[in-house]
């Protein structure tokens, strides 16, 4: 990839964290996306697309752009990612790396041969307990939003409706891992604790809601989180970005899913690392030279997804009130993802992003502090 990248343009469900530090490295940005809500396309020029995801290659033939990445959740349609690799230059991992990579039957094996935990994975329930010792998924989701227990009769029914593998259930810490993987191996980002099913947020069970970080997890899991960015870097030649789903237990970091993009917890880590993603993703894809690491501060910070808890449209008075709050700038950016005023949401639909940085202990107490405020806001005058 010779020619100089000035434009990229930026695709996935939802391009906005991606886009935002793309525009913070210095690229100017297109991006694409089921939403283009109110602040991405204040910061960029955005198109929403109806035909999701399908439509994207139509979008990208038509951009003007030096080269391309893609967000969540791209990785499930590897056919899709390998005919866009065709029009317009790549920077991330094609299809055939995908396929590989997002296979559990294929990275448990490799995972384990190499010393790293991951959770015994089978591809039939025959003869599994149904205590909810065991989870189902289906791998084509986002977000925890293909994820249940097997804990009776409808969800095995379920699972084998949707051609589901069955991943032994690892108690322990939520957490995601981001790695920089490069032909000269890979790096650690940064790890954050990952907000699951969070009740405060209106998050369902298993879907993701949200990163708080730094989260300190010591030598020994950050020497198998080094030893899993070179083997994703060497073994399945990843380049990029790559996020790590984990449950930490015991000094032992459990692999539980591979997501090789820019992902939801990337904008976490940028922020008490003051690291640029997209400059080391562009470096790592272009075989420049890794981009020097910064130091975390001491400040706790992160971000939690709000659902919708009733149905509810969104008014122009709340829309003026949000959307000054959200900003490029991450010192500026209290709110994210803003949607247009008349946007009608249903219940259990993402809101917005809420950020909050603090000491770390006072870091729980803020987020009550923000949502709740968002909530009032939002909820007014509806019983």
């Amino acid at each position: 990839m010779a020619k100089s990248i000035k434009t990229l343009a930026v695709v996935g469900a939802s391009a906005r964290a991606c886009a935002s530090s793309a525009l913070r490295a210095g690229y100017q940005v297109v991006a694409a996306d089921l939403f283009a809500d109110a602040d991405l396309q204040q910061a960029c020029a955005a198109t929403r697309i109806t035909g999701y995801p399908d439509a994207l290659a139509d979008w990208l033939a038509a951009a003007e752009c030096d080269a391309w990445m893609y967000t969540g959740a791209l990785e499930n349609h590897p056919d899709l990612i390998s005919r866009m690799a065709k029009l317009r230059p790549l920077l991330g991992n094609g299809g055939a790396a995908l396929r590989a990579v997002r296979s559990p039957l294929i990275l448990e094996p490799v995972l384990r041969d190499a010393g790293l935990s991951f959770p015994e994975t089978v591809d039939s329930a025959n003869r599994l307990p149904l205590d909810s010792s065991w989870l189902c998924k289906t791998y084509r989701g986002a977000g925890g939003s293909g994820v249940w227990l097997l804990n009776g009769a409808a969800a095995l029914q379920r699972a084998e409706r949707e051609q589901s593998v069955f991943q032994r259930f690892v108690g322990g810490v939520s957490a995601a891992a981001v790695l920089v993987c490069s032909s000269s191996g890979g790096q650690l980002f940064g790890v954050t604790r990952q907000l699951v099913g969070d009740a405060r947020a209106g998050a369902k069970p298993w879907h993701y809601a949200g990163s708080l970080g730094p989260l300190p997890v010591g030598k020994e899991v950050e020497s198998q989180l080094a030893t899993l960015a070179d083997l994703l870097s060497q073994r399945f030649q990843l380049r990029g970005l790559a996020g790590v789903d984990l449950v930490i237990a015991n000094n032992r970091a459990w692999v539980l899913e591979i997501n090789p993009r820019y992902s939801a917890s990337v904008e976490v880590i940028e922020r008490f690392t003051s690291r640029s993603a997209i400059a080391e993703h562009v470096a790592a894809c272009t075989g420049k030279a890794a981009v020097k690491a910064a130091e975390a501060t001491s400040a706790a910070c992160g971000k939690v997804v709000l659902f919708a808890k009733r149905d509810v449209t969104i008014t122009p008075a709340f829309h003026q009130w949000a959307l000054p709050q959200a900003s490029v700038d991450m010192e500026q950016c209290r709110l994210a993802d803003v949607p247009e005023a008349g946007h009608q949401l249903s219940s259990g639909q993402p809101v917005l992003t809420v950020f909050a940085s603090s000491l770390p202990q006072d870091l729980d107490g803020e987020f009550g502090k923000r949502i709740a405020e968002v909530e009032k806001r939002l909820y007014a005058g509806r019983k």
